[in-house]
């Protein structure tokens, strides 16, 4: 195999390691529409790839792909609707004062 397959396999796993949060999500459209993202996406790489499981090195390279993505998001975790900017104890911010000229 030569480098740019082993490469496909890397990145399909990491399209394959995204399936599991969209469906842990429920089944709206956008989580349907990232899992078949995700699935076809990583499916192509395989196929490009040329994956099989009788070639150590892809089985490790498409594992090392997903363990890439698992150590990025437990460093880096994703908090959709929490506001950054406005906390429950925070005050609203004060008008601006108006300056009078004598």
């Amino acid at each position: 195999m030569k480098w740019y397959n082993y490469l496909a396999c890397f990145f399909a796993g990491v399209f394959l390691i995204h399936i599991i949060p969209h469906l842990m999500h429920g089944m709206s459209l956008t989580n349907i529409l990232g899992v078949l993202v995700s699935l076809g996406g990583g499916c192509l790489l395989l196929w490009t790839g040329k994956f099989s499981l009788k070639n150590p090195w892809a089985i490790v390279l498409v594992l090392a792909g997903m363990a890439v993505v698992l150590i990025f998001t437990a460093l880096h975790p994703h908090h959709p609707h929490v506001d950054t900017h406005v906390t429950k104890y925070s005050r609203p911010p004060l008008p601006a004062s108006r300056s009078h000229s004598t």
